[in-house]
């Protein structure tokens, strides 16, 4: 999935349904795969306002211009190989080889979880959580689930993180934290700190002046070793279903138990 699409399914979710804004994406996403042959007149024609109205709109999505705007709706999902989007990865497997066997994949990835690395490494993330005053939570696509989620099941403990879905704020939040900042990645094979995966070209990140203490929970175990964090909370997959998204969760749910334990032991 690419930045356009990502940020028309926000725009989607955060506008109300009788606003232009609503209009305009879903108007978008309906006709999605013929946006990268249209001019911007055909756009406006198509969503029935002005070409000041798109241009305007565009802005609001972050992209540049127009030209922007076009080249990321001709986005490939596979131009680089990887075959772990959600159609490949786990729809196609389950016409494939059936549901029961879909969830043997995904109940050997749940008994692989309580290696003692990661016992120790969530318990410092939950020591982090009494320290920090500000924490941040973030992901993209499925693992912004991971995000949200560990959001929800603090604030019911009264610790109450920031996260966003959108990526461009998601970025500069990072590129501008403190150092009394504590930011907790969910990326399944990592590259969330190494690469802007929504794009189209796959352009380098580069966080190295973030102040902030940076905590990753990441199915790719070979990330422990990277020099741009600080904590990392590793999952391992048994075959190649990326189960990340119903792994997130259960990975919260123990760091919030130590986070209660810790709490209640002040």
């Amino acid at each position: 999935m690419g930045n356009l699409l990502n940020r028309l399914l926000i725009m989607l979710n955060d506008n109300d349904l009788d606003s232009t804004n609503y209009h305009i994406a879903m108007t978008l996403l309906m006709n999605f795969h013929s946006l990268h042959e249209l001019s911007i007149g055909e756009v406006a024609k198509l969503c029935s306002v002005s070409k000041s109205t798109i241009s305007k709109f565009i802005r609001i999505l972050n992209f540049e211009d127009y030209a922007d705007f076009k080249a990321s709706a001709s986005f490939k999902e596979n131009r680089y190989g990887y075959n772990l989007n959600y159609n490949q990865n786990i729809a196609e497997y389950i016409e494939k080889y059936g549901y029961s066997s879909y969830l043997k994949c995904i109940q050997q990835d749940i008994d692989s979880l309580n290696g003692e690395e990661n016992l120790k490494n969530i318990e410092k993330l939950a020591q982090d959580l009494i320290r920090y005053k500000k924490v941040a939570s973030f992901g993209l696509l499925f693992s912004e689930i991971g995000a949200i989620d560990l959001q929800m099941k603090l604030a019911y403990n009264g610790k109450f993180l920031i996260t966003n879905l959108d990526d461009v704020k998601q970025d500069t939040f990072i590129r501008r934290a403190d150092e009394e900042t504590l930011i907790i990645i969910y990326s399944n094979s990592g590259f969330y700190l190494k690469k802007y995966q929504l794009s189209e070209f796959q352009e380098e990140k580069d966080y190295s002046r973030t102040k902030a203490k940076i905590v990753l929970i990441t199915g790719n175990e070979e990330m422990k070793n990277y020099s741009g964090i600080d904590n990392c909370i590793a999952f391992h997959h048994n075959s190649e279903i990326q189960s990340h998204s119903i792994i997130y969760p259960l990975i919260n749910d123990h760091i919030v138990n130590k986070y209660r334990q810790l709490i209640k032991n002040k």
